[in-house]
């Protein structure tokens, strides 16, 4: 059974080297920022007093693979797929009354996400290549975990009724050494999540630090 393991496992990284060879980068990254959040009342006219209509995350972090295909020195594809945890204020999407946000003491949100785009290279002679990159992609809500003080964990996997497949669009500046590169990125919804029985919507934008390091390079 373990040679048998060990024949699969051997297998894998040799498919996977042989992909790298044919121009391909594949590699893992972490991510880190922050969330801000708009909420749209549609057909309300004056919203009534404390409606809720920005808001932002505690914090966003998340993990994900990547694969790159060079292009020529200048250009390349980018696909990335990711997961990220963001700690929310509580009962912010939900809405729910005070009563009931009073009962909550933490708020985790679980998303994954799958984008694709070009990435340029400003300076590809360079040992530390500068580039800018532009994607678009969907985000998918995952679960809401909210942790009530005195009993268990609530888990929702609705997203609160809003819509959990959103599209979006980034744009990314950063630097590359080697296998290392570290970048800031932007991140923008392009449609609003929207909720039908309450007539609402959240259009959500973050900013987020980024660590990728290439398992396998391209031609190496």
């Amino acid at each position: 059974m373990k040679s048998i393991t060990f024949l699969f496992l051997l297998t894998i990284c040799t498919s996977l080297h042989a992909w790298a060879q044919a121009r391909w980068e594949l590699g893992v990254q972490l991510e880190h920022g922050r969330d801000w959040y708009d909420r749209e009342y549609y057909n309300w006219g004056e919203l009534p007093s404390g409606y809720i209509e920005n808001f932002p995350t505690y914090y966003s972090s998340g993990a994900g693979i990547y694969a790159e295909r060079v292009i020529n020195p200048r250009l390349s594809a980018l696909g990335q797929i990711s997961y990220q945890q963001k700690k929310m204020h509580v009962d912010m999407f939900d809405e729910a009354s005070r009563t009931h946000g009073s009962w909550i003491t933490k708020e985790i949100h679980h998303r994954g996400a799958l984008d694709a785009g070009i990435r340029w290279y400003v300076n590809p002679k360079s040992k530390i290549r500068l580039f800018i990159d532009g994607k678009v992609g969907a985000n998918m809500f995952i679960a809401a975990v909210q942790r009530e003080a005195k009993l268990d964990d609530i888990v929702n996997h609705d997203a609160f009724g809003y819509d959990r497949i959103t599209p979006f669009a980034t744009g990314t500046i950063g630097a590359k050494w080697q296998r290392m590169s570290v970048s800031a990125e932007y991140r923008q919804d392009l449609a609003a999540a929207k909720r039908a029985r309450t007539g609402t919507g959240i259009m959500g934008r973050g900013v987020v630090g980024k660590v990728a390091f290439a398992l396998f390079r391209a031609g190496k």
